[in-house]
């Protein structure tokens, strides 16, 4: 998470924007009794590359879920953000953050003026090794959004990449499990959970057209390169990080929701492949296409932090 302008928050609901180049989804959750209520899911494209136009529309839209100061988050999509794996200086967790932009600076394509950067660990390490995943934005780019951020609230509970909101939508993840989530033009996320937590997490590029994919091509063996690379994911897991190994894999992809997509990836992995489930909360408004997963996720994440400044 970019650690950004957070803040408690009074209002009962929690609005998140999950943005992309091409659209944004906006989000409303109500938190009533400690039970999230999913209240509204839409989106609005985006056009001439004016993001922020696209959340004042919706903003706009829903304006009666924006007064009073809700939480409010902000999602960003695989195509505005990179995601860099690298060694763990031997620097203390606050020197790191103040120095991460620089030691980015030959691994990410933002000058080092313009990046915001931040790190996250995951649980389980190769042997021997203790690597850290950083996530990196342009300023100049999130300076508008976080904009309209704050003339909506003053409640900013942070600013998420996709792949970290992706891992709180996911429910009863307790056997090792593989996700495989994209949207059109966007790189895939091909991530390995166990017991609920990130273990692995891969962008793989070479996957952008999927969601392209016709029920003929897949017939024709259009889902191999997928297969491919769920099978890496799955193997690094069991033999790198000497993990249990996969049992099943869940599908978010905006492919036809039909049986046929499933059995041709078993024939190919053997694992039990799903089409992933929306959280119980979010499956009457939610819509369905699985755009929305990674904003349901940002609403989760700002309420656990709006939860625990609450109890500091």
């Amino acid at each position: 998470m970019l650690n950004l302008f957070r803040a408690r928050a009074n209002s009962p609901y929690t609005v998140v924007f999950g943005i992309c180049r091409t659209k944004v989804n906006i989000v409303v959750v109500e938190n009533a009794n400690s039970q999230p209520s999913l209240v509204v899911s839409d989106e609005c494209a985006v056009s001439g590359d004016d993001i922020a136009a696209a959340m004042r529309k919706l903003s706009h839209d829903y304006q009666k879920y924006c007064r009073h100061h809700p939480r409010l988050a902000l999602v960003l999509g695989a195509g505005l953000y990179q995601s860099v794996t690298l060694d763990r200086p031997q620097l203390s967790d606050a020197e790191l953050s103040a120095s991460l932009r620089y030691q980015l600076s030959d691994l990410v394509t933002f000058d080092t003026e313009d990046c915001i950067a931040d790190y996250y660990e995951l649980p389980t390490q190769v042997q021997g090794q203790h690597k850290i995943h950083a996530i990196a934005t342009s300023r100049k780019q999130l300076e508008p959004l976080l904009q309209v951020a704050h003339e909506l609230s003053d409640q900013l509970q942070g600013v998420f990449a996709e792949e970290q909101a992706l891992a709180t939508v996911l429910e009863n993840l307790n056997e090792p499990a593989a996700l495989v989530y994209q949207q059109p033009h966007q790189a895939a996320l091909v991530q390995v959970y166990n017991n609920g937590e990130l273990q692995v997490n891969r962008a793989v590029r070479s996957l952008e057209k999927l969601s392209e994919l016709s029920i003929e091509e897949i017939r024709m063996g259009g889902l191999q390169p997928l297969s491919v690379e769920i099978q890496r994911s799955a193997d690094y897991f069991e033999r790198q990080l000497r993990q249990r190994p996969v049992a099943s894999v869940y599908l978010a992809l905006p492919l036809p929701k039909q049986q046929e997509v499933l059995e041709r990836l078993h024939e190919d992995l053997g694992f039990e492949i799903a089409w992933a489930t929306y959280p119980s909360w979010a499956q009457e408004l939610a819509t369905g296409d699985y755009s929305d997963f990674p904003a349901l996720g940002g609403a989760l994440l700002a309420q656990q932090n709006d939860a625990q400044e609450a109890s500091s």
